[in-house]
């Protein structure tokens, strides 16, 4: 999944280097503005669904009931679809007033209309990868969001190349139209590997009594939460422009702002997930295995390791980012005021990283009724607070919201899940000692006269800030766990 992700990323990357030759800053901030609404209506069709078939697959699979498996699989792909289906008529029939009243741009309105076709496309796919998750088959799953990554990037290339997409409007539409044709290649590719997948079974369904109200429980907060988040997500993704006019920015510059923070900053900042985010989604199923077997040690066991290998890798990225963010956001986008505002908000990506895992964590412990208010909470104020600094602070008060934001959300979520498991986390080992061994390099580094070329001295820069880093983690690891070895006696010692 790592790797795939990374290929994702990797490709994401490029799309979006590639929109901001094309189209601008401006231009990327009218699509990011576009699909916020899209993810609205996406969020609430694919979130609680992908979760009910993971936790319903993984319930009955752990009791060794593959027939009732299979009947509540196929029950909710079928209502994820019609359910996708209504969501996307009531996008397409809304797109006039979304575009003009809410938005505030009617050059969203035909991408808006477009991309109400991929919705029930998407929520079946959604379903399919929660089946696949939750018998830790992520190779399908892994490369179904590959194909269409690839697709979706493919598309926008030939669009943009070969059709006329002189004005931004034109250009919204061929960006969206990458994603409507990756979804319908999703949807295709999902169903065609559940179909091979499902055959190898080769048992009958088996009808589950009261089906629906073990889907409510689960599907329900999800997709309500979901629809609330991204709905107030929506919003405050509106207030950003909003709030850079008024803070004395032209209509241009607001929406080029907005799009160098959503389309080049926060990429950047959220890039090296990659690497965390396979866990989190993994250990869903496990936790969850876990819980229903009442092994509480173990789930405190996965715990303490999932908390304290997030910590050890968010860390270091945290204080490269720092170092180097203007480099990295320059070789990439040409871009320096990218670099700022991702040198301002790298101290969150620990928060960040970490909110993602313990999410997932609270999820398999059947406590997303905690978590869903956690992130409801943490979107109204992040909708009050853009609305309240933005005017004042105009950019960097946008960078202050994210802060809070993910400094509150992930501390309510960590509490939860210390109360739950009663997991301890170790500071200095844990935070600390990375800090110091990921600082030092880092300080030389910016002692040392740059070479001529950027792209190369920031790269071997990096390298050795890394190598240093895991030299002085490792080192310590390996003189812990030889302090260790020589405490344990011999079982024959015991015996005489």
């Amino acid at each position: 999944m790592s790797a795939t992700s990374l290929m994702i990323r990797c490709i994401a990357m490029i799309a979006g280097i590639y929109m901001a030759d094309v189209i601008g800053s401006e231009g990327i901030g009218l699509y990011r503005l576009t699909v916020s609404i899209y993810f609205f209506f996406a969020s609430a069709v694919s979130s609680g669904f992908s979760l009910t078939v993971t936790r319903l697959t993984a319930d009955y699979l752990s009791m060794g009931k593959r027939s009732a498996a299979k009947y509540a699989v196929e029950k909710c792909m079928m209502i994820s679809f019609l359910f996708g289906a209504a969501a996307g008529g009531l996008m397409f029939v809304s797109s006039d007033f979304l575009g003009t009243a809410f938005l505030g741009d009617p050059r969203a309105v035909p991408s808006l209309r477009l991309l109400s076709v991929s919705l029930p496309f998407m929520a079946f796919s959604a379903s399919v990868r929660g089946y696949f998750t939750a018998q830790r088959k992520t190779l399908q799953s892994s490369g179904e969001q590959l194909l269409e990554q690839i697709t979706e990037i493919l598309v926008l290339v030939m669009i943009m190349s070969f059709g006329n997409c002189n004005d931004l409007s034109s250009a919204c539409m061929a960006a969206v139209t990458g994603t409507v044709a990756a979804e319908i290649v999703s949807f295709i590719y999902a169903f065609l590997l559940y179909t091979a997948d499902i055959r190898k079974w080769n048992i009958q369904k088996e009808p589950v009594r009261k089906l629906y109200q073990k889907i409510i429980p689960i599907a329900a907060p999800i997709s309500l939460n979901s629809c609330l988040r991204s709905g107030l997500s929506a919003v405050e993704n509106v207030l950003i422009p909003f709030g850079l006019k008024r803070y004395g920015s032209d209509p241009a510059l607001a929406l080029s702002q907005y799009g160098i923070m959503s389309g080049m900053t926060m990429p950047v900042l959220t890039f090296p997930s990659v690497f965390i985010i396979p866990f989190a989604v993994l250990i869903v199923p496990e936790i969850a295995e876990a819980r229903i077997k009442k092994y509480k040690n173990g789930i405190r066991h996965m715990t303490e390791k999932m908390i304290n290998v997030t910590l050890l890798y968010s860390i270091p990225v945290t204080v490269i980012l720092i170092f180097f963010a203007v480099p990295i956001c320059q070789i990439l986008y040409g871009n320096s005021p990218a670099g700022e505002f991702l040198m301002m908000l790298a101290p969150v990506i620990p928060f960040m990283y970490l909110d993602s895992v313990v999410d997932g964590m609270l999820k398999g412990l059947n406590k997303q009724t905690s978590y869903l208010v956690f992130n409801l909470i943490d979107s109204i104020i992040r909708v009050i607070l853009t609305y309240i600094l933005v005017p004042i602070y105009g950019i960097k008060g946008v960078v202050g919201v994210i802060i809070i934001s993910e400094l509150l959300n992930t501390t309510m979520s960590l509490l939860k899940l210390i109360s739950v498991t009663k997991v301890k986390i170790r500071l200095f080992s844990s935070v600390v000692y990375p800090i110091i061994c990921i600082s030092l390099p880092c300080l030389l580094c910016n002692m040392i006269p740059p070479l001529h070329h950027l792209t190369v001295d920031t790269i071997l820069k990096i390298i050795f800030c890394l190598m240093f880093y895991l030299f002085a983690v490792g080192a310590v690891k390996q003189k812990r766990n030889t302090a260790a070895s020589k405490t344990v006696k011999c079982p024959n010692q015991n015996m005489s």
